[in-house]
């Protein structure tokens, strides 16, 4: 649902036209915009099933897109490589958009989150879950990078401590905590939840707590093959740094028992050389001093050495030490005494109490696989203490001032684990993993059913699996004891001998699954149903490790250690308290996780979750390897179908009344004004008019008791967008109004200091004419058109300076990035071999250094224009021109040794050309003679002579090439300057176009109001009253206008680039009035009126007058358009042209005098001259053609309206007959002259031939 314009916003737009049918090709399909493939939320889906899940997962996972939402849930299908998606480019381009403006990522829930966290004031959390090697590390690792990136301010210096802090507690606990495995490069063997505490003035991280969560420790004893140790083991042993080697005796991994049993010491993809580095750079980034990072890496020397101690059997068949060195070595290493080392290892101390008293204590001798067990408990009871201790000191650096905050939570737990052999560490694994789909089950499935019950919204239900009795088969305590509560209990019955604990516990399993249908016992081992599979656990050696303890031999032989760090820190007297103390049970391995998991589901349920379900696609770990089956069960168990099922009937954001209201009450004028609130209803109201206000359908929300509920996120996003916007677009109408001030301010202040600047130093572009013509002043003919007061070198005739238009065309094609000086059209000679020379349309464009000579060709129906020369200014030689009035320039390019010829081109406007060349290069020589010399082909001279004449061949504003020679009919002298520039109309700036956009302006036609001269002496009454429709004649567009019957004279030369005249409308004609209906005649007559006054002279008129024969469109710079039968003032004569002003004198210029024909001055020009006459009735004015206006127009320029009468109807429409008759006559007797003069200016150049063209 879009969110859509507030009402009374709209625009009255005026409905457009089609266009006209035009050249353009119809719009292509852009081939190169990026296709999604499959869809990217599973909402979308038409059909809901587990298979259509799959297939689109496939489908996008082969493409490379591994990130699909359900809603608000994001789903991860691990690539198994790098695919370049989480650079800083992709990072910026999540960065403040929400969840719909961008694809789904990693990065959109991180930025839900942070926003959320600012917006809402919610603390925060992101649930990752999925199997084994799935990528819920990196996930978590990508979404902690995003979230220090946004919401730091880098200007900050302990912000930004904090936040190399947090980021560097990834590759140090991922060094202690990570291991190879099967399934996994980078398997997490240990749970971690990481919270990041923001200041809730401005939002920015100041704290942050790890918590820890069931370190898988017997890995550091034992693997299976193929698989390794942990990460930091085989970096500290590959790459051990100098000082440690020869302190601790570090050598290569091959040599230590724990890390080359497995037979895997290297992995490809992972460099322990680089991880150790980050490694060591984390340690000093947290805050880790010298001196523990010593002690840190002793213990980590000291669990190696200890794996390495071996055993034979002595006379006895008890263990014996089978190197003593190794011990002593493990000794120095612990600062213990070497003997109590020895005894620790292969002997048992037992004491027996008789009631209150203590008994006896015995020393028992251990056999190798005792002494080994115990070899093995001291190391993990090493290591497991030294990781507890890193993430508590890792939580000392990371802790902040204690200051109100909310908080973001990361939580990256190993995943759900089935392997061929599984013991203790997979049930505790897989508990976690139920724990947490219970609450995925609880915060989204049946938490959302139970709120619309609540809420009393209309819902549909929907079946799901709860897990619940999964949950209560590990962990419950009563009715029925669960699987943890039977492991203690066996523990305490037979506490001494692991066995014989063994051996009850797998009889209480009877009991425990008796009547749970997701229990099944086996001899020896027992399946459990998990939401995720059926698995089979081992009873064997359960019990031992759920103990959890370390013999009370060797906490006191740790409790010996000469070094602080082992005595105080790893091993502190409290431990030794808490296990000599008989009175109080030990904390088993099943209380930590049940507590611990109990924890962390009350920490997740204080948040507002956010989920990503990581989904892996095949055994193997190799890139694009898609495993259908094995997705398909991977989406059955994390219950996809069942979470799109409920996104699609469900509400994607639901909050209360108040927290709504306060939100949103911007958004409508009757809740907020100014950003204050004045609604004065209850909450549920303004809920109502906000929803109202902004035209959300009521299919799109519902409203329960306390609550309002949104369907869809576009609908959420649309109300956040329009919030966003509020303070903006008041922001906007201030500026405006400023901006449109300070336009007329500056307008104002241009409009003066241009008229200034004009009145002091004169017009730049007259001063360069002056400039150009002082070029040629006495050496050249010159035209009339450049001698006209009006002229003035403007340069860019073709707009190429312009943002549009097809000056802008003519840059973009041919790629000039410089600044155009002068362009124009023109032609150039261009000689072909043995074929005659042939003028060429082309475009010349003159930048500060380069002329360029374009041409325009059709290719494939589409017009493009080709570079055809680029000559460079300051490699001219000279420029040639004529003494004749003719527009030819030859441009000298060369030496007299060149490679390329020179260029001969004509163009209209060649002086303003060849100014702009002398301008850009001052040493440049203009020859002017009555021949031009150039380079016609290289090295070889062609002279091209120029005559005048005045032969009919010759046109009046042209010239004919011929054979090497031009010939030109006569120009103005060569001594001809411009007059002074005539004197225009006074203007004004319009500032309308500023705040008036949008609005169609309309120009009215203007009303023709007959001079003072044209009215009568008196006026009656109903003259007066009577106000006549003016009918304007606009002269038709050429495409539209009819063919005449006759050719019209020669016209002048056009130049290309004028713009095209505006229609002229012709003077309006008076409508004839219709007779009133006459009044009954009396048989008495009235008596006749008086006659008129004696009528005067007409005045002499001021200038002569002639009548347009024909129209001119007046394109020509300084002509004036000719309308035809429209009568003209001609102030002088100058050859073949007239200036010619209109009888208002509002206009003048020159046009041919050919198109004229002298003529009686117009009875408008004398009011007083004609008599006046009775008013006729008013008559309904018709639609007039162009002839009949004409018409019209003559009769009533020589006959007023108020002389047509009923009786003289007749009279005067016989006299307008035989002037439209001897018009004809006049036209049909000037059509020879027409023709011949129209013959006289064609060329026909293709005839003609080069005197040097045969001498191939």
């Amino acid at each position: 649902m879009a969110i859509v314009k507030r009402g009374g916003r709209t625009k009255n737009k005026t409905q457009q036209q089609a266009p006209a049918k035009s050249g353009i090709k119809k719009a292509e399909f852009d081939l190169h915009k990026s296709k999604e493939v499959g869809v990217s939320d599973l909402t979308l889906l038409s059909k809901i099933t587990d298979e259509a899940i799959n297939d689109n997962l496939h489908k996008r996972f082969m493409n490379g897109t591994i990130y699909t939402y359900i809603g608000h849930v994001l789903i991860s299908v691990n690539p198994f490589q790098d695919l370049g998606i989480y650079g800083p480019e992709t990072l910026s381009k999540y960065r403040g958009r929400n969840r719909l403006e961008v694809p789904p990522h990693v990065f959109a829930i991180a930025e839900s989150m942070y926003y959320n966290l600012k917006s809402y004031n919610e603390n925060q959390c992101v649930i990752i879950s999925g199997e084994s090697g799935a990528g819920k590390t990196e996930a978590a690792k990508q979404i902690m990078q995003y979230i220090a990136n946004v919401s730091v301010d880098s200007g900050n210096a302990e912000i930004s401590k904090i936040k190399d802090m947090v980021l560097a507690t990834n590759p140090l606990l991922e060094s202690f905590g990570c291991a190879k495995t099967l399934r996994n490069n980078n398997s997490s063997r240990h749970g971690k939840y990481l919270e990041i505490q923001f200041s809730e003035s401005n939002h920015q991280p100041i704290a942050a707590h790890i918590t820890n969560y069931l370190l898988e420790k017997q890995r550091v004893v034992s693997q299976i093959t193929n698989e390794r140790n942990f990460h930091i083991f085989y970096q500290f042993t590959k790459h051990c740094p100098t000082q440690y080697q020869q302190q601790f005796g570090i050598q290569g991994p091959e040599t230590y028992v724990y890390t080359s049993s497995a037979k895997c010491i290297n992995v490809d993809g992972i460099d322990d050389s680089k991880d150790l580095d980050e490694t060591l750079s984390a340690m000093k980034i947290i805050g880790l001093t010298e001196l523990e990072q010593n002690n840190i890496f002793r213990m980590i020397a000291s669990i190696l050495w200890i794996g390495n101690v071996s055993f034979v059997e002595d006379e006895s068949g008890n263990a014996a030490i089978r190197d003593d060195s190794v011990t002593q070595f493990v000794a120095y290493l612990l600062e213990v005494n070497p003997e109590i080392l020895k005894k620790a290892i292969v002997e048992r101390v037992i004491e027996t109490t008789h009631g209150m008293r203590r008994g006896s204590t015995y020393h028992v001798p251990l056999n190798i696989v005792q002494a080994t067990s115990v070899r093995d408990a001291l190391a993990k009871g090493i290591y497991n203490n030294l990781f507890e201790w890193i993430v508590e000191r890792v939580n000392v650096s990371l802790k902040g001032a204690s200051q109100s905050s909310k908080t973001i939570g990361i939580l990256d737990i190993y995943g759900f684990e089935i392997f061929e052999h599984n013991s203790f560490e997979q049930i505790c694994i897989n508990y976690v993993n139920e724990k947490l789909q219970q609450i995925f089950i609880q915060l989204t499935l049946k938490a959302e059913q139970d709120e619309y019950v609540k809420e009393q919204i209309k819902w549909t239900p929907i079946d799901y699996f709860n897990n619940k009795v999964v949950c209560d088969l590990i962990e419950a305590t009563r009715p029925q004891p669960g699987l943890f509560a039977a492991l203690n209990d066996s523990i305490k019955t037979a506490h001494a001998d692991s066995d014989a604990a063994d051996q009850v516990f797998a009889q209480r399993l009877s009991m425990v699954g008796a009547s749970n249908r997701h229990f099944e016992d086996r001899k020896g081992k027992f399946i459990i149903k998990h939401y995720a599979g059926d698995v089979t656990y081992e009873v064997a050696g359960m019990t031992d490790k759920n103990k959890d303890a370390l013999l009370r031999d060797l906490v006191e032989l740790l409790s010996t250690s000469a070094n602080p760090f082992v005595n105080q820190v790893l091993f502190p007297p409290s431990l030794l308290a808490s296990i000599t103390d008989s009175k109080k049970r030990p904390e088993t391995a099943s209380d930590k996780i049940k507590r611990s998991a109990n924890d962390l589901v009350g920490t997740l349920s204080k948040c507002q979750p956010s989920y990503i379900r990581t989904i892996k696609p095949n055994q193997t770990k190799r890139p694009k390897e898609y495993e259908n089956q094995q997705v398909l069960h991977q989406i059955k168990y994390l219950g996809l179908k069942e979470n799109v099922r409920i996104r699609r009937a469900g509400f994607a954001f639901r909050t209360t009344f108040e927290k709504f209201v306060q939100r949103f009450y911007l958004l409508s004028p009757a809740t907020g004004y100014a950003g204050d609130y004045i609604w004065r209803g209850d909450d549920i109201s303004a809920v109502k008019e906000i929803l109202k206000s902004c035209f959300i359908p009521a299919t799109e929300y519902q409203l329960g008791t306390t609550k309002v509920f949104i369907k869809t996120p576009e609908t959420l996003f649309g109300l956040e967008d329009m919030r966003d916007k509020y303070w903006h677009n008041m922001a906007a109408r201030i500026q405006r109004a400023w901006r449109r001030y300070v336009k007329r301010k500056e307008d104002a202040a241009r409009t003066i200091q241009s008229a200034w600047r004009i009145k002091k130093h004169g017009n730049q572009f007259e001063q360069l004419r002056d400039y150009g013509n002082g070029l040629v002043q006495g050496r050249k003919e010159r035209r009339r058109m450049s001698m006209l007061g009006s002229r003035a070198f403007m340069g860019d005739y073709l707009g190429c300076s312009d943002t549009s238009g097809y000056g802008r065309f003519i840059v973009t094609q041919t790629g000039i990035n410089e600044k155009v000086v002068f362009s124009g059209r023109g032609e150039i000679l261009l000689s072909k071999f043995g074929r005659s020379s042939k003028r060429l349309p082309r475009i010349f464009v003159v930048t500060r250094t380069t002329i360029f000579i374009i041409a325009e060709v059709l290719i494939e129906k589409r017009l493009q224009l080709q570079s055809e020369f680029k000559i460079p200014i300051s490699g001219l030689n000279y420029v040639a021109l004529s003494h004749l009035q003719d527009n030819w320039v030859a441009l000298s390019l060369h030496s007299p040794t060149p490679s390329t010829p020179d260029v001969f081109i004509s163009l209209d406007f060649k002086t303003e050309f060849v100014t702009h060349l002398k301008k850009i290069n001052p040493g440049l020589t203009i020859n002017i003679g009555t021949t031009v010399q150039y380079q016609k082909k290289p090295g070889k001279f062609h002279t091209v002579k120029f005559i005048s004449g005045n032969s009919s061949d010759v046109p009046e504003y042209g010239d004919v090439y011929k054979s090497g020679t031009v010939t030109v009919k006569p120009g103005l002298p060569s001594s001809s300057r411009n007059p002074k520039r005539p004197r225009g109309k006074s203007g004004k700036v319009d500032y309308s176009k500023y705040y008036n956009r949008g609005v169609k302006k309309s120009f009215p036609v203007p009303s023709a109001r007959p001079t003072a001269a044209s009215q009568p002496s008196y006026k009656s009454p109903v003259e007066q009253s009577y106000q006549p429709q003016v009918l304007a004649y606009q002269t038709p567009r050429p495409e539209e206008a009819k063919p005449v019957q006759r050719k019209a004279p020669p016209p002048a030369p056009v130049v290309q680039n004028q713009p095209q005249r505006q229609p002229q409308a012709i003077e309006p004609v008076r409508p004839v009035k219709k007779t009133a209906p006459s009044p009954p005649v009396r048989k008495t007559a009235p008596p006749p009126p008086p006659p008129p006054p004696a009528l005067s002279a007409p005045a002499k008129p001021k200038f002569p007058t002639y009548k347009a024969m024909y129209d001119y469109d007046g394109s020509v710079a300084g002509s004036i358009p000719l309308v035809k039968d429209v009568v003209y003032y001609v102030e002088s004569i100058n050859g073949k042209w007239g200036l010619v002003k209109t009888l208002d004198e509002s206009k003048e210029g020159w046009s041919p005098i050919d198109y004229l024909s002298q003529c009686e001055p117009p009875s408008s020009l004398f009011g007083a001259a004609n008599p006046p006459s009775r008013p006729v009735a008013p008559s309904q004015p018709k639609v007039q053609s162009r002839e009949s206006t004409v018409a019209s127009a003559a009769v009533s320029s020589s006959t007023p309206a108020s002389t047509v009468s009923n009786g003289s109807l007749s009279n005067g429409l016989a006299e307008a007959l035989r002037a439209k008759k001897t018009e004809e006559t006049t036209l049909a007797g000037s059509l020879a002259d027409a023709l011949k003069k129209r013959q006289g200016a064609t060329r026909d150049d293709s005839d003609d031939e080069d005197d040097d063209d045969d001498d191939w």
